[in-house]
């Protein structure tokens, strides 16, 4: 009788792994809502089911899903992780502030799969930033089809500055600012200092000196003397290696390398230096808006750049 009843009891588990299945495979395309509801229904019967297999089966399947009802997929996204892991990483159905105050009532293990996707927007990549603990945060810091922030990188740093194996993690990253390099340069082991070193082309004596230098002073000193044909080149290498903000772009200007800033905005922009100087001559100032626009420059920076290209004139 054991054996039967052991023999049932499985291939129950059998049938509602293929029913989870099926069901998963017909809420993830287009359906008429009659009958998508009733199916939906299903669904959460199949949500709560003893059998992890069952739920973990029907929560894969759901992952495809463009449209969920919110309670349905609330339920999945909360279980334990070997159900709302692969889901949470692939599903599309929760908006970004849905999924940003989820974030904190997740396990930690289960942040991480989120910390995983390719679509995570700066302010999940903060929430991540703000509520994760190290299995979140080391799959966040070496996920690289995501760019960090660098107000993200300053969360990290605050909560976990000390962590080396973080800090390592960070330092093994190819999007990182210079202020973000000037802060953990000092926190990271021998070899992942080294590879700041090279990647960022900063010499051993100005490394070991860092922290007690401006990330922007580091590069004043590599731009003041340079010929236009060098401060292009260096600027060229920054764009490419994805360290080109256009704070750096203000501050060197400031500091009087107006050839960095106009530089920059033809990299931008895709116009040329020559086009961008007439620009910044203001004899346009409709062309100057559409330039900021099209280089994409933050509201609070562009009237510092309008500030630096009037100085210019005034030099001039």
């Amino acid at each position: 009788m054991e054996l039967s009843m052991a023999s049932l009891v499985n291939s129950t588990r059998i049938e509602k792994i293929l029913l989870a299945k099926k069901v998963g495979q017909f809420l993830a395309i287009d359906q008429a809502d009659v009958e998508r509801r009733t199916v939906e229904n299903v669904a959460r019967v199949l949500a709560q089911d003893v059998s992890r297999q069952v739920r973990g089966v029907l929560a894969y399947e759901l992952r495809r899903c463009t449209r969920l009802s919110r309670d349905l997929a609330r339920k999945i996204a909360t279980d334990i992780e070997e159900v709302s892991g692969p889901f949470l990483q692939a599903t599309r159905v929760f908006d970004e502030d849905t999924l940003a105050k989820l974030i904190p009532e997740l396990e930690d293990t289960v942040r991480a799969w989120i910390a995983r996707r390719d679509d995570l927007s700066d302010g999940l990549i903060q929430a991540l930033a703000k509520s994760g603990q190290e299995a979140s945060m080391t799959a966040m810091l070496r996920n690289d089809l995501i760019e960090l922030p660098e107000t993200a990188c300053d969360i990290v740093i605050d909560r976990y500055g000390e962590n080396r194996r973080l800090m390592d993690h960070m330092g093994a990253r190819k999007d990182l600012t210079l202020v973000i390099v000037e802060r953990i340069i000092e926190k990271v082991s021998d070899h992942f200092r080294r590879l700041l070193v090279d990647h960022y082309y900063l010499e051993e004596s100005v490394a070991a000196d860092l922290s007690g230098a401006s990330a922007y002073d580091v590069m004043w000193q590599q731009v003041r003397d340079a010929t236009t044909a060098q401060i292009h080149a260096f600027v060229t290498d920054l764009r490419v290696n994805r360290r080109l903000t256009h704070q750096t772009v203000v501050e060197m200007a400031d500091r009087g390398c107006i050839k960095f800033m106009e530089s920059a905005l033809a990299l931008q922009t895709g116009q040329t230096i020559d086009s961008i100087k007439q620009i910044l001559s203001l004899s346009d100032c409709k062309a100057f808006v559409r330039l900021m626009k099209k280089a994409n420059v933050p509201d609070a920076l562009a009237p510092r750049y309008l500030g630096l290209a009037k100085a210019q004139l005034q030099a001039a």
